[in-house]
């Protein structure tokens, strides 16, 4: 047994210390083994391996080297190749903006800094067109939104770079944070949030001679003049808006290239609405914070508006100066309390209409003007005939003035359309009268109601022609 036990022993120890070896696996047909690199801790990877160079070269071994040395044309780049050389452009010049202004200190000049902070030359920002893509028309509080944007374009010289070595021309910015770029507010830093204002700069591109273009988009609220209200439903808005650098005032300057404010065919819509812009102006004073500023009009031009109020006007007021052609006093009076009732459904449809507008309104409608002024001169009428057919049934037994009854002759004579006929009754009783005292009295008075008509409608027309 214990001779047993030492050899199992002496076995085992031996297959511990020399492990049998495992034979190669050839490979399958048709696959080639391929040369695998190996590296032990702590080595690099040779630079070939990365760039894919011929040579160890310290100049073949950078992209941006790589890819000039072997760029004849820009147009035969690929999509991803135009990218990666204008990231080399770029951080190309940011580099030697950092060389330049090592001294100061500043991490990442281009970016931080504006570009005077050198020369301590004004940065001048052109403003070169202004389009509105839509707007929003509040009637009751008469504010508006306004959403568009303005093509605009500065100068930095820290973005020029040489053109024959480069073999381009412009440079895309796809980041903001890359380069310094104007920050504005709307009329100023404490109602900018409040009224919702809001910027966003967009498709930012440089020239090689440093000239920088950009679109900003906009959303700009303010509040209108509704000063011309009374011209309703013609009425127009006028609303006015203003820009403000929101940091570095004092190195900042505005220019305008004259162009007036357009509208973009695209988007915009009018929403019954005929709109106006005035050519935006800047602040010229150096004492001052740079500004530019721009108005536009809205004027309603909404035609169904504009006929459901004024045709009830032009109806009501053509029977008002057709009555008198309607011959007796009694008909006259009916037409015009018909008339009466007709101008102050008018009214409701007025109120309703206009109703929501008039609590913010500083000025009251010409057409709700004149609608009074004919309520007003319909109800004179009115009573003016009352009162003459009133005083023409009165029996009388003396004879009228001389001077009257010659008077009322020559007015029924020339105004013979206006002349009305006395009632039958009237005329019956007249005639059994020795002397006919009654029909000349009848005469009379329908020459007086002919001159107070007449009177009346001149006065009305007068009014129509003042107040509309």
């Amino acid at each position: 047994m214990i001779l047993l036990f030492s050899l199992f022993l002496f076995t085992f120890t031996l297959a511990q210390q020399s492990p049998p070896q495992a034979q190669p696996i050839p490979p399958a047909q048709g696959f080639q083994p391929q040369r695998v690199l190996f590296q032990e801790e702590g080595a690099v990877a040779p630079p070939q391996v990365f760039f894919q160079a011929q040579s160890s070269s310290a100049d073949n071994l950078d992209p941006c080297q790589y890819l000039l040395q072997n760029l004849t044309s820009v147009e035969n780049l690929q999509q991803h190749e135009f990218a990666s050389l204008e990231q080399c452009l770029y951080y190309y010049l940011a580099g030697e903006t950092a060389k330049r202004m090592r001294k100061f200190g500043i991490a990442h000049p281009i970016a931080a800094v504006p570009p005077n902070y050198i020369s301590k030359q004004p940065v001048k920002i052109n403003f070169q067109q202004l389009t509105l893509q839509h707007f929003e028309l509040n009637e009751f509080l008469k504010d508006v939104a306004i959403h568009g944007y303005m093509e605009i374009g500065w100068e930095d010289d820290r973005l020029m770079w040489d053109q024959s070595k480069w073999k381009v021309d412009h440079l895309e910015i796809q980041s903001l944070s890359h380069i310094w770029f104007p920050v504005f507010i709307a009329q100023n830093y404490e109602t900018a949030l409040k009224n919702g204002d809001a910027f966003e700069m967009r498709k930012v591109e440089t020239t090689n001679k440093g000239n920088l273009s950009a679109t900003l988009a906009f959303s700009l609220r303010s509040f209108c003049d509704d000063s011309d209200f009374q011209n309703y439903p013609d009425d127009v808005y006028k609303c006015c808006f203003s820009l403000e650098p929101h940091v570095h005032h004092d190195i900042i300057e505005f220019s305008t290239s004259g162009l007036p404010i357009f509208t973009d065919p695209k988007y915009f819509r009018d929403y019954g609405w005929k709109l106006s812009g005035t050519v935006p102006t800047v602040q010229q004073d150096p004492a001052q914070v740079a500004q530019l500023s721009f108005c536009i009009n809205l004027q309603r031009s909404s035609s169904a508006v504009r006929i459901e109020l004024t045709v009830p006007l032009m109806v009501t007021s053509l029977v008002f100066l057709l009555s008198p052609f309607l011959g007796k006093i009694r008909i006259q009076i009916y037409v015009k309390l018909l008339l009466l009732g007709l101008q102050f459904l008018t009214f409701q449809l007025f109120s309703s209409r206009i109703a929501p507008h008039l609590g913010s309104a500083s000025a009251t409608p010409k057409l709700m003007r004149f609608l009074e002024f004919s309520v007003i001169m319909n109800t004179l009428s009115i009573t003016a005939s009352i009162l003459v057919q009133s005083v023409s049934r009165i029996r009388r037994e003396l004879p009228p003035w001389g001077k009257l009854i010659q008077l009322s002759a020559i007015v029924n004579k020339f105004l013979c359309a206006l002349q009305s006929h006395a009632p039958e009754e009237e005329i019956e009783m007249g005639e059994k009268t020795t002397t006919n005292y009654q029909k000349d009295w009848l005469n009379a008075f329908i020459a007086i109601h002919t001159i107070a008509m007449t009177a009346i409608g001149a006065i009305f027309l007068i009014g129509y022609l003042i107040i509309l």
